[in-house]
């Protein structure tokens, strides 16, 4: 019996999220266009939509900035989320808040931005490229810088720390959102706009991948724990790229757009006195806990051997998925030639050198490996990287001071208590 063709309304549902995808693309590039155009700040109001002056919208070549990756980081969520309409939504409402001229329409779309985002897991990739502009703006609007530097200095090392804690691949999205929502934040109380917004830029474009990447890698493998996974890059090659791009972006390192923030933000946090000070030291605790968590977390995924037999056995995504994955992170490259050409040199070099080494070296001999565990094979590159089988992975070296000061504190209340009750 011939099967029926599908209904044209089937059809269109099908093909929504490219559709959707494709029109946020298109007003990226209309967004960098005008970036690039723009003379100056152009203002607009539609009155007849609400109270209080209606919905009163600017854009200047900064918010067009930030517009471009706002779109460009949630056309991943828009592609390959399933919830399509909640993260178009979210999107849209994250764009009025960038637009917001005025309060009324500030606090409107951040509510609507707020409640789809508690409400809908499935549209966390938008979310978190809208959430950190919307905090910024709201915190702006408020109008305490004080209060807005300490809450970023709290807020970047407390995001890394969990990023490189947390065990598990969504915690990392959500800590590295949560670190450059924390280095903007900062960034705004002390009054520097530029290295405030390309920090929220490279969150709009990094953090959507990371989220979408645990999502998806746990449909595969059954698991989105680090320490469960490894070798991904070897089943999944596209996989692996696209989460490496992603995580070396967000890593703070350069020539990466976060590096180029958090140089900025930290030179004048230490021209602005005391408080600076202090802000700039919670600032260097995020910037090491960025590139601990990022390496921890791309050498365990895809570098490690496999230590499950789904890890070792799955395979790469399907095209439109990794479209929705490489997409941002092409993105945020683009921003790294914009913001630091020259430092993009030095990695693209050693790249370079590491391709033409490992053409010549052909494959690696390594000993066998103790333990009862079978010799790692030949396409790890630099041989074998030292994994941990145990659930802490390449956390322990953090865990292990925290351990050893809470037994030395445990050791000398247990004393003070003996002799008290002896005495």
């Amino acid at each position: 019996m011939a099967r029926s063709a599908p209904r044209p309304l089937a059809r269109l549902l099908s093909i929504a999220p490219v559709l959707a995808a494709g029109l946020a693309l298109a007003l990226a590039v209309l967004a960098l266009a005008g970036a690039v155009l723009l003379p100056g700040k152009l203002a607009f109001a539609l009155p007849a939509l609400g109270p209080a002056g209606g919905l009163a919208l600017a854009i200047d070549p900064g918010r067009a900035e930030l517009i471009f990756a706002v779109l460009a980081g949630g056309s991943a969520g828009l592609l390959a989320a399933p919830g399509l309409g909640v993260s178009g939504v979210l999107v849209l409402a994250g764009l009025v808040d960038i637009l917001a001229n005025n309060l009324y329409t500030l606090v409107f779309a951040a509510l609507i931005v707020g409640f789809l985002s508690l409400r809908d897991r499935v549209a966390a990739p938008a979310a978190l490229a809208v959430l950190p502009a919307t905090l910024l703006a709201l915190a702006a609007a408020a109008g305490l810088p004080g209060a807005t530097l300490a809450a970023g200095a709290v807020l970047c090392p407390a995001g890394y720390l969990l990023a490189a804690l947390g065990g598990d691949l969504l915690r990392f999205a959500q800590g590295t959102a949560l670190g450059l929502a924390g280095l903007a934040l900062v960034a705004a109380g002390l009054g520097d706009a530029g290295p405030g917004r390309l920090a929220l830029e490279t969150g709009a474009l990094v953090a959507p991948v990371l989220m979408l990447a645990a999502s998806r890698i746990e449909d595969v493998t059954g698991s989105r724990a680090p320490d469960w996974l490894g070798g991904l890059a070897r089943g999944m090659p596209g996989f692996a790229l696209c989460f490496g791009g992603a995580v070396f972006w967000a890593s703070l390192l350069p020539p990466g757009p976060g590096f180029v923030a958090f140089q900025g933000i930290f030179d004048a946090a230490l021209r602005a006195g005391w408080p600076g000070a202090l802000a700039a030291t919670g600032l260097a605790c995020g910037f090491a806990l960025a590139g601990f968590g990022a390496a921890g977390q791309f050498a365990l995924v895809c570098l490690g051997r496999p230590r499950s037999l789904r890890a070792a056995a799955a395979e790469d995504l399907p095209r439109r998925d990794l479209v929705a994955l490489g997409l941002p992170v092409a993105a945020a490259a683009g921003l790294a030639l914009v913001t630091a050409p020259v430092l993009l040199l030095v990695p693209l070099g050693l790249l370079l050198g590491l391709w033409r080494w490992s053409l010549r070296a052909g494959p690696i001999e390594a000993p066998p490996f103790e333990d009862g565990f079978a010799r790692p094979p030949a396409w790890l590159p630099f041989g074998d990287p030292v994994t941990q089988i145990n659930a802490t992975g390449y956390a322990a070296p953090l865990h292990g001071p925290v351990a050893w000061l809470a037994r030395r504190l445990a050791c000398r209340l247990g004393g003070a208590r003996i002799a008290g009750r002896w005495s």
